[in-house]
């Protein structure tokens, strides 16, 4: 055997036995995500109290370790053996990161149906984080207006526009830091897509300004229109980030201007509903540290958002997930005292609230 056949079947048996056992996926180290990049502090986040930092460390690490473990798995329950790993508190970061890296862990094909069989099908309680790790991926790559509107095409039609709303948390969280025009990409989005991208950017400007509420105010003030959208997607966050300190998020929503209540109200009904469903058991223990009048409050809202919902998808017709959340604003707005404080009178007597099933 000459020394050039020799290193040539050496080379193919290298590369069958990489093909056979999944380590050729080694190579997509060149993507992951470095741990020590995604910090607070490194990403000038202002924030400024130890245990804020702390918790937001946390989520930016799971959110990381989701992304690699997928992309690096070498089968394809790997990256589900890490997010079953973490607590529940960090748990739906890490499915949202994995969801991200998805088309990568594909090669880079990307069809709708499969991505609804393979991930969110499989996973029905973090069904949310899923479509919003989509758009963030979409975000990553700079897709133009069309491109992602191909992606969102074919998907579930409600929560498939969860994917604007991570696209504009991609560019307000990375982008509009450093190039405050970013946003404007935004503007280019069809119909209620732009206003759900622009819940992603309240998400995103909770976690860059989550130590300074004045400037936080300012920042979306100057989103002019789209304020309202924002301070939706800061309810979320400010309830699924701290499920266990309702109390903050309360805090926050009374600083905010009065035209703003509604839309942060209705965050804050969202962002309870996705913490129910990732884990019921331990929801309940959240609930069991709130005051009985927030509990009661935070109960009777996740009941009616699945109304609306089951509502809204039996109408079936296009903007869904518009009408879905503008029912359920006006509905918080006639029977929740805000923020989440509790039953107007005209509703106690009307609701018996109940515990959330998934």
């Amino acid at each position: 055997m000459t020394p050039t056949l020799y290193i040539l079947l050496t080379a193919a048996l290298a590369v069958a036995l990489a093909l056979f056992t999944g380590y050729w996926r080694l190579v997509f180290h060149l993507f992951a995500i470095r741990p020590a990049s995604m910090t607070a502090q490194r990403l000038g986040l202002r924030i400024c109290d130890p245990k804020d930092i702390e918790r937001v460390n946390g989520i930016l690490a799971s959110f990381a370790g989701g992304f690699n473990a997928i992309i690096r798995g070498r089968t394809w329950t790997s990256w589900l053996d890490y997010c079953d790993s973490l607590s529940p508190l960090h748990r739906p970061f890490a499915h949202e990161g994995a969801a991200m890296g998805y088309t990568v862990r594909r090669l880079f094909r990307y069809r709708p149906e499969e991505f609804e069989n393979r991930i969110v099908k499989p996973g029905p309680e973090f069904r949310y984080l899923y479509y919003v790790g989509l758009g963030f991926w979409s975000g990553m790559r700079n897709h133009g207006v069309q491109h992602l509107d191909r992606i969102v095409d074919g998907l579930d039609p409600v929560h498939g526009y969860l994917c604007f709303d991570g696209y504009g948390f991609k560019h307000a969280f990375f982008d509009y830091p450093r190039q405050p025009e970013a946003l404007r990409q935004l503007d280019r989005l069809n119909g209620y897509a732009r206003n759900a991208a622009y819940q992603g950017v309240g998400r995103a400007f909770y976690f860059l300004y989550m130590g300074e509420a004045d400037t936080l105010i300012e920042r979306i003030r100057r989103l002019g229109p789209h304020a309202v959208d924002a301070a939706a997607g800061l309810g979320l966050a400010a309830v699924f980030v701290y499920p266990d300190r309702l109390g903050a998020a309360r805090e926050l929503g009374q600083k905010l201007p009065p035209e703003w209540h509604d839309h942060y109200h209705l965050g804050m009904c969202f962002g309870l509903k996705a913490r129910s469903i990732n884990d019921v058991e331990q929801f309940e223990r959240y609930m069991k540290q709130a005051e009985p009048d927030v509990r009661e409050a935070a109960y009777v809202s996740i009941r009616e958002c699945d109304r609306v919902e089951l509502l809204t998808r039996s109408e079936e017709g296009e903007d869904g997930y518009r009408r879905w959340r503008e029912r359920v604003t006006g509905w918080m707005a006639e029977h929740i005292r805000y923020p989440m404080a509790g039953l107007k009178s005209t509703t106690r007597d009307r609701v018996t609230p109940a515990p959330v099933a998934n």
